[in-house]
């Protein structure tokens, strides 16, 4: 609020950042906020498969989902959904978890207890509303993982798009996937989330990519990148 401050960048929750924007409108200072979000990757079929599929892994478990523009939700093309979630599964089955600072480790610890238990929460809470528990789903905490707040690489299929674990930030290696019929399905599956932080598409398509870029609702739109 002190006048000498002219601009405000803000990364957090999205029920702050709208106060900090109405602070900021006030007096009319310039403001960029980076709030929640609950990031959709849109593969279509005419996509390249294996770009498409190392830009999942990353986005989803790269950085144990506790990122602001984490994949959470993928949105496949019914025509390829059953054979890019299987060669999902068996990537993503191989990828290790562990400490963090170890070289090889690709999936890293949950920052702390409550975010962990918050984790088990909302997927109970997938697996009581239908959704397909297909890999993962469970905290590991034996041998290696014995110490630290450890949560399995995770995939949801069967995800109705207005599910809870479709709509709220998990902000964990957490996947929803959902089935989509063609490119207009998918945008507006994209869209039927309250937070517009990031998206992306893969396709080969120049004019799917262009309409996607422009159609859908978040500030940051990746076009065959997670």
């Amino acid at each position: 609020r002190h006048p000498k401050v002219k601009a405000v960048s803000f990364t957090g929750s999205t029920k702050t950042g709208a106060t900090v924007a109405e602070t900021c409108g006030h007096d009319t200072k310039h403001v960029c906020l980076e709030m929640g979000g609950k990031n959709a990757q849109i593969v279509m079929p005419d996509a390249d498969m294996e770009l498409a599929l190392n830009g999942v892994l990353w986005g989803a478990f790269g950085t144990t989902g506790q990122r602001c523009t984490a994949t959470s939700r993928l949105i496949l093309h019914e025509s390829i959904h059953d054979e890019f979630v299987a060669k999902l599964k068996e990537r993503a089955s191989k990828l290790k978890v562990g400490d963090g600072l170890k070289d090889g480790t690709e999936v890293g610890p949950i920052i702390n207890e409550k975010q962990l238990k918050n984790i088990e929460r909302l997927v109970g809470i997938g697996k009581s509303e239908g959704a397909k528990c297909v890999m993962g789903g469970e905290r590991l905490a034996s041998g290696d993982h014995a110490k630290g707040w450890f949560f399995a690489p995770t995939i949801f299929t069967d995800v109705k798009f207005d599910s809870t674990i479709a709509q709220e930030e998990i902000f964990g290696p957490v996947l929803s996937v959902i089935k989509c019929s063609s490119l207009e399905d998918a945008l507006r599956i994209t869209n039927s989330v309250k937070y517009g932080l990031s998206s992306s598409i893969y396709t080969r398509d120049i004019n799917s990519a262009m309409l996607a870029a422009r159609d859908i609702e978040v500030g940051i739109m990746y076009i065959n990148a997670p």
